[in-house]
């Protein structure tokens, strides 16, 4: 009996749902399902709200999102405006055909900036109007380590020292970030740069073994913090001098 049914079986429509991550300033929501009229607007609309309230930057992941209505359409065209009244940005990105035809039969393929991929997404945040590559003048630090805590302080450490510095916490991203930005100094943990089991584990000290690298020691975590910090300063100063300037910021 079930299978005699299955050929008249509706289409079953999943709810909105959505995980969002960091990438330095910008935040990476994923959506999944629908974008209709209803609870399911109403959720995004909100966490959009609360999103641009600690970074204007946002990139909406559209690729499984499989429906989206003409109130779903409308809800991210405010969202667009919501983000440029705070003098941020929204992108979207990975639109499957179904809902990059929606935008172009609606002419809001030309409102919108949308990019094939996540990473094209977010290195557009590091290119000028004109499309030109963003690049820092005397100093443009990627750091990259899994631990938190110590991404913080080190972050914090270097930008204190006037350099200005790009984190991430994982491979993937840091490969993003390696190439928006091109660092001129990469300061990576030592398991993550020993680390070649991944494509993007591989891909990335590839392309680390071209750049001034230094090191954290795989005890950094544990070293008494202010002896910890000089050192890691007198390694960053050696290679770039004592101080940075200007440099890639989202756009």
């Amino acid at each position: 009996m079930i299978d005699a049914l299955a050929p008249f079986a509706k289409e079953v429509l999943v709810a909105l749902t959505f995980q969002s991550r960091r990438v330095e300033e910008i935040t990476v929501v994923e959506c999944s399902g629908r974008i209709v009229e209803g609870a399911e607007s109403e959720a995004l609309q909100r966490l959009v709200t609360d999103l641009i309230a600690e970074s204007p930057y946002l990139i909406l992941h559209l690729a499984k999102i499989d429906f989206i209505d003409s109130s779903g359409l409308g809800l991210l065209v405010r969202c667009l405006i919501r983000t440029e009244h705070v003098h941020g940005v929204l992108r979207l990105c990975a639109a499957p055909p179904r809902i990059r035809e929606a935008l172009h039969m609606t002419g809001l393929d030309t409102v919108f900036q949308i990019f094939e991929t996540e990473a094209a997404a977010i290195e557009g945040f590091y290119r000028s109007a004109n499309g030109e590559r963003r690049t820092a003048a005397d100093a443009n630090i990627l750091c990259v380590e899994q631990s938190a805590n110590v991404l913080a302080y080190v972050g914090q450490l270097l930008r204190q020292a006037g350099y200005v510095v790009v984190t991430t916490g994982n491979l993937p991203d840091a490969l993003t970030l390696l190439t928006a930005t091109r660092p001129k100094v990469l300061v990576v943990g030592a398991a993550l740069r020993a680390l070649r089991t991944t494509r993007a584990a591989e891909k990335f000290n590839e392309l680390a073994d071209s750049l001034r690298v230094i090191q954290l020691p795989a005890d950094f975590s544990i070293q008494e913090a202010g002896h910890a910090g000089r050192q890691l300063l007198d390694e960053v100063r050696s290679v770039l001098g004592p101080s940075g300037a200007s440099a890639a910021a989202p756009a």
